[in-house]
């Protein structure tokens, strides 16, 4: 995603006081700095299917519409939960979790993050205020695990969390897209726009950003710039990683 107006840099939480501190803010105010804690969800029953499919050396064409050649097609996986599994490797970063400090949970509408979130963010359900965002999805269209429920389905089962900024009811986003695929592209401007449209605009200095796998590999490598390797990484399933978010106006203003 080449020469945006404004560049957003990622870097490594030294201390999550010295952000005001680091070389990126020299040329931006601190205003302008925070810290993000992005986490992966757990593992889902659209990642167990997959894993099993490996297991048995059959290839998955992610592009087909075909469900003999890619299971993630089939209906039944409509906005797929956390496995038991997942659940538990969300609950065991409970501990770390709660030695952040974030003023703002953001989360994906897909029913794995949400849950992702009720476990390993758990202790801040009253100290911090909730949301969602469509805009940290999972890429759109074809895959039926990366479609979402109805929102006055969710907000039934979730009704602590603030929905306001979802404007459709139906998961028309995905719809749009028909049998295909949002290219790296269209994804990257859709992370861009939630970032700087949204993110920075939050009043919050310290986020917690729960999401997806293939959106965070995309934020890190395409969308942000970001020196260190560590930091760019494939997340694994449940990981949480933070960093130093800078946004740097071109303009110089």
């Amino acid at each position: 995603y080449h020469n945006p107006p404004v560049r957003i840099v990622g870097e490594p939480v030294i201390h999550k006081y010295d952000a005001a501190d680091s070389k990126s803010s020299t040329s931006s105010s601190a205003s302008n700095t925070k810290i993000i804690h992005f986490q992966r969800h757990g593992q889902g029953y659209h990642n167990l299917i997959c894993d099993m499919w490996r297991e048995l050396d059959r290839p998955i064409d992610f592009d087909s519409s075909d469900p003999n050649l890619n299971p993630v097609v089939r209906p039944e996986f409509l906005d797929p939960p956390l496995t038991a599994l997942g659940m538990q490797q969300c609950r065991s970063q409970r501990d770390l979790c709660n030695g952040l400090a974030p003023e703002l949970v953001i989360v994906s509408p897909m029913l794995r993050c949400i849950q992702t979130a009720k476990l390993s963010f758990r202790d801040f359900d009253d100290s911090a205020p909730w949301v969602s965002h469509e805009g940290c999805r999972e890429e759109l269209g074809l895959l039926m695990g990366n479609k979402r429920r109805p929102i006055t389905e969710i907000r039934e089962d979730y009704p602590e969390i603030d929905f306001s900024d979802i404007v459709h009811d139906a998961d028309v986003l995905w719809d749009e897209y028909g049998d295909r695929r949002e290219t790296l592209l269209e994804k990257s401007e859709r992370i861009y726009e939630f970032l700087i449209e949204y993110v920075r605009q939050r009043p919050e200095k310290e986020i917690a950003i729960v999401c997806h796998s293939a959106y965070l590999f995309t934020l890190l490598n395409a969308v942000m710039d970001i020196e260190d390797e560590g930091l760019r990484s494939w997340f694994l399933t449940s990981e949480v990683r933070s960093l130093q978010m800078t946004f740097i106006d071109r303009s110089g203003k």
